[in-house]
């Protein structure tokens, strides 16, 4: 039992302990360190342990005071948050856009002479990197890196997911009560960038009667009238949808909708029927202020959504996403710059410029450097400093990642060609090769969540565990070839019997078939609402068939000459895929492909079986192929690179991250391209390496500061940078 002095609320004497699960006595949670603390809970990062492997974890614990000012009805605040988040957890795969439920109980704490039960829940660890983890943090991240709030196309992903995520929230019958900018988490960059609904502890689920009524006036803003009521029945979804209109208008602008400073001017100001204008604000985006249509659409959905009398405000989430959605998608695109702008806000290391190579060298066959070993648990220096066996850390305690930071080891002095940065990799196992079942593509719906085809069907990491996904309405599950992500909780998957089908939390929710003959799917690259290209195979032809999608329309395909397999496609332009396998005469392929121009180009390439993975960012005109002897082939505007990763193993995963790194996977091992992109000079560096995996890596997911690989049979490892 832990005991705390009568006045500590911080519950420091937690860190270093491992809370017990009721489920199972082999799972526990080891508390790293504080995340910080609320009203109601202190909330520590924690590392959930379990047979299968290590997964770091928020742990949420109800404030000694509260609990002894409340009695046994504070644990409601807890039991509430268990209800809401475990009903939406029924669905393989949950919605992405809430907070996901682990697990819940009760620790023994004694404070003072009296012992205390302090209700606890363990929830999904958001990592939301150099950016911020709160709503709150990235608006005020991106009005200090760009001078002001959301762009359109920004805020309207955001708008988006946070709708969809209460319209989840209401289908099951919960409501939020207490949505703000802080109860908002972030995930992710880009078009990739999440956001997720946290904080149910206010909330009121159907079927549970005891009731938390939550104060009128709070740090964020000004609540709904209802929210005074002692009539429980006039709160329902209408009062999130209030909530909402004041997050929009936050994440909009970067400032409070309606302010008050008492009880009296609140409910006033709430049931005013003016509101302020997103004009009269600072950080709006200037594309959103030049265009005055655009804004009085805007200031009058959000008036409705926050209409002072219940009956005469939106009713639904998705009602209010629907009527702002038209006003913000046709403002100016935003700039790749501006893009990168944003992206880098909050970067808390300084990057050394790194040196350019001989912008003439046609192609390099680069050496890398002694290989850095990354067993478990081992914190790695990239460069790496020599170390004794003695000096290396135990292998035990493996996930201390963004959770705890430590100085560097001095290390030696780098490269002049390379950066100076050091970073120090803490490798974990997130769970152990162990699928009978082989894993054929993954697509990432953020961190800690994605769908995998299998051999033996469609498979669901959810961050702590693999889950079997729902099938239904599939001609063959076990035949299905890819996944793609076509959106925050939606992906493509394509297959044998000539299928593809779209596939979200609620399953397979529309399957169509191209026609002609039968056909295999097997790989997909580009937007569904753009344009892409799809890789088949026909019985009755052995040369793959490319096809080509404009606007959801479909061109005739084209049939890959003098090629015997394609594996992968990733687009490096606009209008360019790389396209990589094995040709006819079995040499490794990599060619470009241009489907406006009907037309299929190889490129130079080192001697390989085989081409098996690509990845490129079209923002970049970059493009990279990787395949078995170490081989890898660059495309960079214009110009095509080669080079060999050392030793020459059979590489099998490849993806290039925010900043343009470049990362390869096979069996074992992970590296990272120092030196950034040809004809820079630059090396491959090993850091993680595990002759122990066999299972060759199938993806890669990097996301700020950390890397997640999955391997073919199942196996998930993850390195985070701590220092």
């Amino acid at each position: 039992m832990l005991t705390i002095p009568s006045d500590e609320e911080a519950l420091g004497g937690l860190q270093g302990a491992t809370i017990a699960s009721d489920l199972s006595s082999s799972i526990g949670y080891r508390i790293v360190s504080r995340a910080g603390a609320g009203t109601m809970f202190v909330s520590y990062y924690a590392v959930r342990t379990a047979p299968e492997g290590e997964t770091p974890v928020v742990v949420k614990i109800l404030r000694p005071s509260l609990f002894r000012q409340m009695g046994p009805s504070a644990a409601v605040i807890v039991k509430k948050e268990a209800v809401s988040l475990g009903r939406l957890n029924e669905q393989v795969p949950p919605t992405p856009f809430v907070v996901r439920l682990i697990d819940t109980g009760t620790i023994e704490v004694r404070r003072g002479t009296k012992a205390l039960n302090l209700p606890w829940i363990t929830i999904e660890y958001v990592h939301g990197g150099v950016q911020g983890v709160t709503l709150r943090e990235r608006v005020q991240g991106t009005i200090q890196a760009t001078g002001h709030a959301f762009d359109p196309a920004r805020a309207t992903r955001a708008i988006e997911c946070i709708s969809s995520g209460l319209s989840a929230v209401h289908d099951v019958g919960v409501v939020h009560r207490q949505l703000t900018p802080e109860s908002i988490l972030c995930c992710g960059s880009g078009d990739d960038e999440l956001f997720k609904i946290s904080d149910f502890g206010l909330a009121r689920p159907r079927g549970i009667r005891e009731t938390i009524m939550a104060g009128v006036v709070g740090n964020t803003g000004v609540a709904p009238p209802e929210m005074l009521s002692a009539d429980p029945s006039t709160i329902g979804p209408w009062t999130d949808i209030f909530n909402l209109a004041s997050v929009i208008f936050f994440l909009l602008t970067g400032e409070e909708y309606i302010v008050a400073e008492s009880q009296a001017q609140a409910l006033m100001a709430a049931m005013a029927r003016s509101r302020r204008s997103i004009t009269e604000t600072r950080w709006l985006h200037p594309s959103l202020r030049s265009s005055e249509q655009a804004c009085k659409s805007i200031d009058f959905a959000l008036r409705w959504a926050s209409a002072g009398e219940a009956q005469e405000r939106l009713q639904e989430a998705v009602a209010v996403a629907a009527m702002l959605s038209p006003y913000l998608r046709p403002a100016s695109p935003i700039s790749a710059l501006e893009q990168r702008i944003v992206a880098s806000a909050g970067e808390q290391r300084v990057r050394v410029a790194e040196e350019v190579g001989p912008m003439t060298v046609p192609s390099t066959h680069l050496k890398a450097p002694v290989q850095i070993k990354g067993e478990l648990g081992q914190t790695l220096l990239s460069p790496r400093a020599h170390r004794t066996a003695a000096e290396r850390p135990s292998q035990d305690r493996s996930i201390e990642a963004e959770l705890i930071s430590a100085p560097p080891r001095a290390s030696r002095e780098p490269s002049p060609r390379l950066s100076t940065v050091v970073e120090r990799w803490t490798w974990s196992v997130l769970h152990h090769p162990s699928l009978d079942s082989v894993i054929r593509s993954v697509a990432w719906d953020g961190y800690g969540r994605c769908l995998a085809a299998a051999t033996g069907g469609l498979l669901f990491w959810n961050g702590t565990s693999w889950s079997e996904a729902s099938s239904g309405g599939l001609p063959s599950p076990q035949g299905v070839r890819f996944v793609h992500r076509i959106g925050p909780g939606r992906w493509l998957i394509g297959g044998d019997a000539s299928t593809l089908a779209v596939y979200t939390t609620g399953g397979v929710t529309g399957v169509f078939q191209l026609p002609g003959e039968p056909q295999s799917h097997v790989a997909l690259s580009g937007d569904l609402e753009d344009m892409g290209i799809l890789v088949s195979t026909t019985p009755t032809d052995p040369r793959p068939l490319l096809h080509a999608f404009i606007a959801k329309r479909w061109l005739r395909p084209m049939p890959a000459d003098g090629v015997a397999l394609l594996a992968a496609v990733a687009r490096v332009e606009d209008e360019r895929w790389l396209v990589v396998g094995r040709s006819s005469a079995g040499e490794g392929l990599v060619a470009l492909y241009a489907p406006l121009d009907w037309h299929l180009e190889r490129l130079p390439a080192p001697p390989a079986r085989a081409f098996v993975a690509c990845a490129g960012r079209p923002d970049l005109g970059v493009g990279i192929a990787v395949g078995a002897e170490g081989s890898v082939v660059w495309r960079y505007g214009q110009s095509v690179f080669t080079e060999n990763i050392e030793p020459r193993r059979a590489l099998s995963a490849a993806t290039i991250d925010a900043e343009g790194r470049a990362w390869a996977g096979s069996a074992g091992r992970i590296w990272v391209r120092r030196g950034g992109i040809p004809p820079m000079a630059g090396v491959w560096e090993c850091v993680w390496e595990n002759d122990a995996w066999v299972g060759p890596v199938v993806s890669l997911f990097v996301d700020s500061e950390v890397v997640v690989a999955i391997t073919a049979d199942g196996g998930i490892i993850e390195g985070r940078v701590t220092g």
